[in-house]
C-alpha cells in the first residue's frame, strides 16, 4: 500500500518554482515539496526566507519584474532541464491608508496579485516541456464578498477566473492549471485579525471546523495538485477553509 501511495503522490525528481516563499503559505509548500523529493526553487521579494530548511533553494525576486522572473525560469530550466510545477503563492493585502488614494491601493493589489500571477504562468509554462502543473493560491475572497479591501477580492476573483482561462489555453501542452482557495490561515497577512479577540472569534463562528487554519493545512492539497493523483483535474478549485464557504446557518 505504501509504495502504491508513494507512486500516486510522488514529486520525486520533479522541478518546482514557488513564489511568495519567504514566509507563510508559500514557504510551507516549498518545504513540503523539498521533503517530497522535488527540486525546488523558491522566490520572493524578501532577502531571506523564514524556513531555514529551504534557504539554499531561495532566490530574491520581485515577480512584478518580468525580467527577474524570466531569469529565474531560465536558470531553473538550465539546471534541471525544464519546469514541472509552478505554485503562485505570492500576494499582498494592503490595509487602508489615509495618505494613499484608494484607487492606487486597488491598482497595486491587482498588479501584484493578478497581473504578476498571469506573467509567472506565461513565463514558466514556456519551460514546461513535458506537461506540468500550475497551482494558483487564491482565497475564499475569490468566491465571496468581503469588506474594506475591494482590490484583494477583485484580484483573487480574477485569478480564479484566470485559472480556468489558462487551463483552457495550456491544455494543448498537457499543462494542468488549478486553484487552491484557502480560508482564514494564520499568517503575517492575517495577524491583525487573528490577534484581535473579537475578529478572531467572529471568523471562527463562520467555520464548521472551529479553528483557524495553519499553512500546513494546505500542504496536502498542494502535493495532490502537483502529483499524478490529480492527473484528470484542470481548471478546478480546491477550497480549504474549515467549511466557511459551505456553511449556512
Amino acid at each position: 500500500m505504501s509504495s502504491y501511495l508513494e507512486k500516486l503522490f510522488s514529486l520525486k525528481g520533479k522541478t518546482a518554482i514557488i513564489t511568495g516563499a519567504s514566509k507563510g503559505i508559500g514557504a510551507e509548500i516549498a518545504l513540503a515539496y523539498v521533503k517530497s523529493g522535488a527540486n525546488v526553487v523558491c522566490v520572493a521579494r524578501s532577502e531571506t526566507t523564514e524556513k531555514e530548511q529551504i534557504s539554499e533553494f531561495y532566490h530574491q525576486c520581485d515577480i512584478t519584474d518580468s525580467q527577474q522572473f524570466r531569469s529565474i525560469c531560465e536558470l531553473t530550466s538550465a539546471d534541471y532541464g525544464g519546469i514541472d510545477i509552478l505554485v503562485n503563492a505570492a500576494g499582498v493585502s494592503l490595509s487602508k491608508d489615509e495618505n494613499q488614494d484608494e484607487v492606487d491601493r486597488f491598482k497595486k493589489t491587482i498588479s501584484v496579485n493578478l497581473v504578476a500571477t498571469y506573467q509567472c504562468c506565461d513565463l514558466a509554462s514556456q519551460h514546461m516541456h513535458n506537461g506540468g502543473s500550475i497551482i494558483n493560491i487564491t482565497s475564499i475572497g475569490s468566491i465571496q464578498g468581503f469588506p474594506d479591501n475591494p482590490g484583494y477580492v477583485a484580484s483573487k476573483g480574477g485569478v480564479r477566473a484566470l485559472t480556468k482561462a489558462i487551463a483552457r489555453d495550456l491544455c494543448v501542452k498537457n499543462i494542468r492549471v488549478n486553484n487552491i482557495a484557502p480560508g482564514y490561515i494564520r499568517t503575517d497577512m492575517t495577524r491583525q485579525s487573528f490577534e484581535n479577540l473579537t475578529s478572531n472569534q467572529e471568523r471562527i463562528n463562520q467555520m464548521m471546523i472551529k479553528r483557524w487554519g495553519d499553512a500546513n493545512d494546505l500542504v496536502g492539497a498542494a502535493i495532490f495538485l502537483a502529483s499524478e493523483a490529480s492527473s484528470y483535474m484542470t481548471g478546478s478549485s480546491l477550497v480549504v477553509d474549515g467549511g466557511w464557504v459551505a456553511k449556512g446557518l
